[in-house]
């Protein structure tokens, strides 16, 4: 065999060393100055947590940051707003190359105090580290801080930082440090942390590259909200995208307008604030009238109608639901305008928000919403050319079933989203009929599902279009607006026409009116509205209304009636075009229905109700027969409820049934459509029941309703509970109610608030029902200090109504007697009224007229007979002329130093739109530094919309002295002005004033009457530092009242109703005193007074009288049980003890207060006695003996004027009897 030689494999070497890769990064920031919006805004909703790069959130929910090292600042976009540092800056970098050691802090001194920051640059050529035992070449790190010291103070830290990385190759770092303020300067140190390695294997060597020097360029950007962002490059391949989520403009909003909770305090002054608001109003408002983005440069505020922007603001705020189980504004406006684009296109956008429409007119601008609003006025064949009334319906094509809102989504970052909405009884007649709308400014998905909703009822709803023509009452109705339509072919009966007279509450008609007591009686009154009263009764062709009228109607005025069993159709007017020509003034209206009940029907679901407009029967479809109503009951979830099953016999025809119910003579209520026989209401409550089912058939037609008879059912029988509390808060000039709901009160229909002057309920009367859960009510438009009583109850969905509450005397509510809030909203309010400002307002040229007059004196005495004439001609219009108003002087004299002249001006203009006339009569004389002048002038302007008469007549003396100018005017100006809005003032003010020391003093007085607040207001204004009043007495002049600086003093006065909040009385002071409901209950009166007393229905239940009184006294069943009588303070006025059924005695008092103590004993039956004073009956004071023999003794108290009075003691049953009375009087 061969021999096998072997070999081995060699042994292995080590493993090689390691370098790991470069990690450090170069570090730079991108900076974005945004501009968010035109200022002031209010700002961020929640911090970093809305502001959004490249759709992310800067912050979390918890606080955490999704970007270390971003920043951003935001500045509101106010007018004195700071600048954001950095954006953008001038820098100056000096080079400074220093190795930084761990033993040698860099130091450098910065001197310009006009730096705003410094930033520091550093540098490594090589940062790692060698491993001594494996060779592995890793990264290194080394701590490192920068300090500042201000103006030689101690240093603080202003950033800590460290080199964690690897490279291989030279790397750079910068840092930005914000300087604080400084008087001189600061120190800029930078400290080496980690010591230095010193060695071979370690490359750590770190260098101070450059120092730069910042100004920040501090541009403010006022009245523009800013957003500075900062982000760090190596977290973004670009610069992100930026997005914030913030509450936008400040804007104008009424000053009782709170626009967090959305409340309305009080009466609108019509004054603003500056605020807050998406409400879509005044958001309208703002754009509208803003000098910068709006149309403010052409609009003035006079131009738009704020107080109907106030109702439709207020009608935007109400609560709502949501669809989600919550409540929410009923509109809201939250849009980003970023581009330019037709001011009547924006406008017109954001009146859709609240439903609503633009437009001008009479050079103003109208914004109407569609929303509840009360019929202006009322058009039958009596006021409407040749009666007529020419009907066409709405194109089928635009009764839509389907809409797609369009809104945008919080939720998702405010993209757009789709909101369907549905109209099931629509597509069940018209099929699916689509329609797309953009909601501008919605953010609400209930907003835009209730927008949707409005747009199908009102397209399926409001289909028939109405167009007449009318003369003068065309101007009554703009388009907006609801008129009513007395029509009598449409309602089949005769049901308007013309007053033949009128007698207080009684309209007598032109016509037999078929009219009965309860109808409503509508009639156009001569302020050009209409009102509606109820029918009291009813005598041939007399109709007597139960009130009466704001205004008395006038003969030949339009009526209409209106019943239960057939209303008047009410129309939105959509346009009003005039065809007057020179023969006739003629307009056409044309309106489209309007049905009230869809406004509830969308924000709440409420069912409904067809409108009965016609008494002409269908005779299509017949109604279904032997309604029936029964019930069963059954376990739900371990409780018993009882159903009520309605049933009916089907009829020929019919498709389907429209069933309602009612309980106890209650509202009726859907119970549903069905295309069967029978329908069932699930949790019904004890009561009687009745049903009615009307047939329908394929055309929609519906059958007059078959009804059931009356059943009772058993069901919930209790009623609910009574309420847990009902507060009454004093209020200006109202009184404000709370009222609480106890727990398992949610079956709670509605709370019935009742009120009445007196503490008992038999003579309150209803103040309302207030739907559940409404629990805050306001009563306005009270005298002050006026006291009313309420009680509450509740009323469940069964109409079963709870107890009251309070079960006794109701709680008491006082409207505000403070004389100083009184005061002050009234002063506030007289103080914004045109009248005032005329009264306090300086005379006009009171100081300046004597340069005028010499001017004009001396070009009369230069044109002495030059007589000039002049017609202008105006839009083809000659105004009237008459040669003799060109100029009349009447006559002048002076030389160069005395100058004397009475001349009179006149002046008339007329064009296409208005005539003006003017006259001015003057009488002037200059003597040196001396003027005096009286100037007359009339004006009359009259134009399309306004009629304006004025008059000024002013009396002028002025003299400059070596102690300098002093003057006197004295001016009477009376001014009328009417307009078409239906607006008139009048105003008479006299004001006398004068100027010395460069001061202007003056008094005055001021009476007008106007209704530019929509009620009419009467005013009589006086200006004085005194006012008084002056009388003659037998030769003597006195001064009974008199005001001076603001303190008023009365001779002497005698007040039938006050509240005197403190008083002061001498020689009988009232400290402290109660009285309500006519007695005592806390008083204390000095110098013989009664300390403290309680005195209620005639008796004194406890009494202190001081100083010469009754120190202690408890008087019952005619028992004294301490009496202390000193100094004569108390006096035994009269008594006496007789025999006898009826006693009689005079007494003179003092008029202080008294005591009468009176009683009887039977000799042989019982006893009962009443007290009379002057012959008043005091039944409180009556006292009875059921016994034989037995005795009473009663005590009544009080105060009466002095003088002679008479007391009489009289016994109510028969028999013997002893009679007797003490009178004690406390003597003044």
């Amino acid at each position: 065999m061969g021999e096998i030689v072997g070999y081995k494999k060699g042994g292995g070497g080590g493993r090689g060393p390691v370098e790991a890769p470069d990690s450090a990064r170069s570090i730079s920031y991108a900076r974005v100055l945004d501009i968010l919006s035109e200022g002031e805004i209010e700002g961020p909703v929640n911090g970093l947590q809305s502001v959004f790069l490249d759709g992310t959130p800067m912050e979390n929910a918890d606080g955490t940051r999704n970007f270390p090292g971003a920043s951003v600042e935001f500045r509101p976009g106010s007018q004195d707003q700071d600048y954001i540092p950095g954006f953008p800056a001038v820098e100056n970098e000096i080079g400074v190359g220093v190795e930084l050691r761990s033993d040698a802090p860099f130091m450098r001194a910065v001197t310009n105090l006009d730096l705003s920051a410094v930033r520091v640059r550093l540098s490594t050529p090589q940062f790692q580290r060698i491993d001594e035992s494996t060779g592995d070449v890793s990264g290194y790190r080394v701590e490192y801080q920068i300090e500042v010291a201000t103006d030689g103070g101690a240093y603080q830290l202003m950033l800590k930082s460290a080199f964690d990385f690897k490279t291989s190759s030279k790397y750079e770092r910068s840092h930005r440090i914000n300087l604080p303020p400084a008087q001189r300067g600061w120190m800029l140190r930078v400290t080496r942390l980690t010591a230095n390695a010193n060695s071979t294997r370690i490359a750590d060597v770190m260098t101070i590259e450059s120092v730069t020097e910042i100004i920040d360029a501090k541009l403010r950007y006022p009245n523009t909200a800013l957003a500075g962002v900062m982000v760090d490059a190596s977290q973004f391949q670009r610069v992100p995208t930026r997005s914030y989520r913030a509450r936008g403009r400040r804007i104008r909003v009424p000053s009782n307008y709170d626009p967090q909770t959305r409340a309305y305090v009080g009466a609108w002054d019509g004054t603003f604030k500056v605020a807050y608001s998406n409400n879509p109003a005044w958001v309208y408002y703002d754009l509208a009238l803003h000098q910068r983005y709006g149309m403010g440069h052409r609009i003035a505020p006079a131009q738009l109608d704020r107080y109907e922007l106030y109702r439709i603001a207020q009608y935007c705020d109400e609560l709502v639901p949501d669809g989600k189980g919550g409540v929410e504004p009923r509109m809201t406006c939250n849009v980003y305008i970023q581009t330019r684009a037709d001011a009547f296109k924006v406008l017109s956008d954001l009146a859709s928000v609240f439903r609503g429409m633009t437009y001008w007119s009479a050079s103003k601008i109208w914004t109407v919403a569609d929303m509840p609003a009360d019929p202006v006025y009322t058009y039958t064949a009596g006021n409407v050319i040749g009666g007529k009334f020419v009907r066409q319906g709405t194109d089928r094509k635009t009764r839509y079933t389907v809409a797609l809102v369009s809104w945008c989504d919080p939720a998702n970052r405010y993209q757009q989203a789709v909101e369907p909405v549905e109209d099931r009884d629509g597509k069940l007649r018209y099929g699916v009929r689509q329609t797309e709308i953009t909601a501008f400014g919605c953010t609400s998905q209930g907003q835009a599902h209730r927008l949707g909703k409005h747009a199908l009822l009102t397209s399926r709803m409001e289909t028939q279009e109405v167009a007449f023509s009318v003369g003068l009452d065309g101007v009554f109705a703009r388009p907006g607006q609801v008129i009513r339509i007395a029509d009598a072919a449409l309602a089949g009966r005769p049901i308007s026409g013309r007053i033949h007279a009128v007698n207080g509450r009684t309209i007598t008609v032109d016509r037999d009116p078929i009219v009965k007591r309860g109808d409503t009686l509508i009639v156009n009154l001569p302020t050009g509205r209409n009102e509606a009263r109820v029918v009291a009764a009813v005598q041939g062709r007399d109709m007597t209304v139960a009130s009466d009228w704001s205004t008395p109607p006038q003969a030949e005025a339009v009526w209409a009636v209106e019943s239960a069993d057939l209303a008047l159709p009410t129309y939105r007017v959509v346009s009003v075009a005039e065809k007057s020509d020179a023969q006739s003034i003629q307009f056409e209206i044309r309106a489209v229905q309007h049905e009230p009940g869809k406004f509830d029907n969308v924000d709440f679901g409420t069912r409904i109700e067809d409108r009965p407009i016609t008494i002409i029967p269908p005779s299509v479809q017949p109604p279904p027969t032997n309604v029936r109503v029964s019930s069963y009951s059954r376990i739900d979830q371990g409780l018993a409820v009882t159903a009520m099953v309605i049933a009916w016999d089907g009829v020929q025809g019919a498709v389907q049934y429209e069933v309602h119910w009612r309980k106890d003579n209650g509202d009726w209520i859907l119970a549903g459509r069905t295309g069967a026989a029978s329908i069932e209401v699930p949790s019904i409550y004890a009561g009687q029941y009745v049903a009615r089912v009307v047939a329908i058939n394929a055309m929609n037609v519906p059958s007059l309703p078959a009804m059931s008879v009356a059943t009772d059912l058993k069901g919930k029988t209790t009623p609910p509970p009574a309420v847990t509390f009902l507060r009454a808060t004093s209020l200006v000039m109202a009184i404000s109610l709370e009222w609480g709901f106890p727990e398992g009160a949610l079956d709670t229909q509605r709370t019935e608030i009742w009120r009445s002057a007196t503490p008992s309920r038999d003579d309150a009367q209803k103040l309302g029902d207030f739907a559940y859960p409404q629990h805050l009510y306001t009563l306005d438009d009270l005298r002050s200090g006026a006291e009313i009583y309420f009680w509450a109850r509740l009323v469940d969905r069964s109409g079963n109504v709870g107890p009251w509450y309070p079960e006794g005397a109701g709680i008491l509510g006082r409207a505000s007697a403070d004389a100083g809030p009184i005061l002050e909203y009234l002063h506030g309010k007289i103080d914004k009224e045109q009248l005032a400002k005329d009264l306090k307002s300086e005379i006009e040229g009171a100081t300046t007229f004597a340069s005028e007059a010499r001017q004009s004196l001396q070009q009369l005495a230069n044109a002495v007979g030059d007589v000039k004439s002049e017609v202008e001609r105006v839009d083809g219009v000659v105004a009237k002329w008459e040669p003799e108003w060109a100029g009349a002087t009447t006559g002048s004299a002076g030389d160069e130093t005395k100058l004397a002249g009475a001349w009179t001006t006149y002046s008339a203009l007329t064009d296409a739109m208005s005539a003006v006339a003017r006259r001015v009569d003057r009488v002037a004389s200059i003597a040196g530094n001396s003027a005096a002048q009286i100037r007359i002038e009339q004006v009359t302007r009259v134009n399309e919309t306004e009629a304006m008469a004025q008059k000024i007549e002013t009396t002028e003396a002025t003299m400059n002295s070596k102690l300098g100018q002093v003057s006197a005017a004295v001016q009477q100006n009376s001014e009328a002005v009417t307009n078409i809005d239906g607006k008139v003032k009048a105003y008479y003010t006299v004001k006398v004033q004068m100027t010395a020391d460069g001061r202007m003093y003056g008094a005055g007085m001021a009476i007008g009457v106007d209704n530019n607040n929509g009620v009419a207001q009467t005013q009589i204004l006086f200006q004085a530092d005194r006012f008084a009043l002056l009388s003659m007495a037998n030769g003597t002049s006195y001064a009974p009242f008199v005001i001076e600086n603001g303190d008023v003093f009365i001779n002497r006065g005698f007040i039938g109703n006050g509240w005197i909040t403190n008083a002061h009385i001498g020689d009988m002071q009232v400290s402290t005193a109660k009285i309500a409901d006519a007695a005592i209950t806390s008083a204390k009166i000095q110098n013989a007074a009664i300390g403290n007393a309680h005195i209620a229905n005639g008796a004194i239940d406890n009494a202190k009288i001081r100083e010469a009184s009754i120190r202690t006294a408890h008087i019952q069943e005619a028992q004294i049980d301490t009496l202390r009588i000193a100094g004569n303070a108390v006096t035994t006025g009269a008594s006496f003890t007789s025999p006898g059924s009826d006693v009689t005695f005079n007494y003179q008092t003092s008029g202080g207060p008294f005591v009468i103590v009176f009683g009887g004993q039977a000799l042989s039956t019982n006893v009962g006695v009443s007290l009379y004073v002057d012959g008043t009956y005091y039944p409180n004071a009556t006292i009875q003996s059921p016994v034989a023999g037995g005795g009473g003794y009663g005590v009544y108290a009080g105060i009466w004027g002095a003088g002679n009075h008479s007391i009489r003691v009289l016994n109510m049953a028969a028999g013997d009897h002893k009679l007797g009375a003490t009178i004690f009087e406390f003597k003044r």
